[in-house]
């Protein structure tokens, strides 16, 4: 026996025909003279895996080659196989195929012919159809005002996509000519005006998803998506972390110091909330549920609005009374806590 072709193929003497056809298209893939041209070692490692799946791939010729170690005939010097007696050979654009593996009811290569198809991603004589491939995400900027994200809106804008060109449909000629719609690109640009969905509690920076309105994919591939960047403006009042809404609520000195009922403006309206006696300024009270929703849990955060005493401005002989009595109400220096230096 000069050539062991069960270690040719890497499998053990009792490999059935699935893992035999298994093994060969694994090599063969990887062994390829198209795929290796700059090997010459690979074309004679591809012509012995070809010989070898010849013999091993045939019920009779490998049991032949099992009991014997050999097959009756001489190596084709062609295809590197072996020949029964009286047979011929056909050429197979560059591959030498025994006509036992020809069917001649359907003009197709059986077995090896079928094989390289699948290795190449045709058959023999058939052009290669393009693979179905994606289209691409594209991405647009959108700019709304505060009060639209808390809400919800709808905005439409202009989009520009890229589309199948219809002339060619896609394939970049017309005939034997480079087609002049699309230049041989096999797309176009096309603008569109899209009514996009803005949800409620959008937050700046965030994106709205709008599905299969991306570039067109390729070869029946489905389309990408656009994906629109919400840019959201300031608001002279209100004040977004989050989910939650922050404010500053100017009271009195009496407010704050006796206590008392004032309203709050929140993004979903008025609000009567308390002041208890005794309130300093800076201090921060919560309104649960009055923020804004979000737009993945759909709850609410929280309203948290901070008062600041205010002083009035107009002087006057009651105020400065008023003053020096409210003076005396202080037991202690309120700074004497702080300290001086470093």
């Amino acid at each position: 026996m000069s050539a062991d072709y069960y270690q040719i193929l890497g499998i053990g003497r009792s490999a059935n025909s699935a893992e035999i056809k298994k093994a060969y298209r694994k090599l063969a893939r990887r062994y390829h003279p198209d795929v290796n041209p700059d090997k010459p070692d690979a074309e004679k490692k591809f012509k012995e895996i070809q010989e070898a799946y010849a013999v091993l791939s045939d019920d009779e010729k490998r049991q032949q080659y099992d009991t014997f170690g050999r097959v009756d005939g001489a190596p084709d010097v062609g295809f590197g196989g072996f020949r029964q007696p009286g047979s011929s050979w056909r050429d197979a654009g560059g591959f030498r195929v025994d006509v036992g593996d020809f069917d001649t009811a359907t003009g197709r290569f059986q077995d090896l012919g079928d094989i390289f198809g699948e290795l190449f991603g045709r058959e023999r004589g058939v052009k290669a159809r393009p693979r179905p491939e994606r289209g691409v995400d594209q991405e647009i900027e959108v700019e709304i005002d505060f009060d639209h994200a808390v809400r919800g809106t709808s905005v439409t804008i202009p989009v520009q996509r890229q589309v199948r060109c219809t002339t060619c449909d896609g394939s970049g000629h017309t005939g034997n000519a480079v087609c002049s719609s699309c230049h041989g690109s096999g797309v176009l640009i096309s603008t569109e005006r899209l009514r996009v969905k803005v949800p409620e509690g959008v937050a700046d920076g965030q994106r709205v998803r709008v599905a299969g309105k991306g570039a067109e994919g390729r070869g029946g591939g489905t389309a990408g998506n656009l994906m629109v960047r919400v840019r959201v403006g300031p608001h002279s009042f209100f004040e977004r972390e989050g989910d939650n809404i922050h404010t500053t609520i100017p009271v009195t000195f009496s407010e704050a110091y006796r206590g008392g009922e004032i309203e709050v403006g929140t993004v979903h309206g008025p609000v009567r909330a308390k002041v208890p006696a005794g309130t300093n300024s800076g201090r921060t009270f919560r309104l649960r549920g009055k923020g804004v929703r979000n737009t993945k849990t759909r709850a609410y955060g929280d309203h948290l609005y901070t008062v600041q005493i205010v002083v009035p401005k107009v002087m006057s002989p009651a105020g400065e009374e008023a003053a020096r009595a409210v003076t005396d109400l202080y037991q202690t220096n309120p700074r004497d806590d702080l300290p001086t230096n470093l």
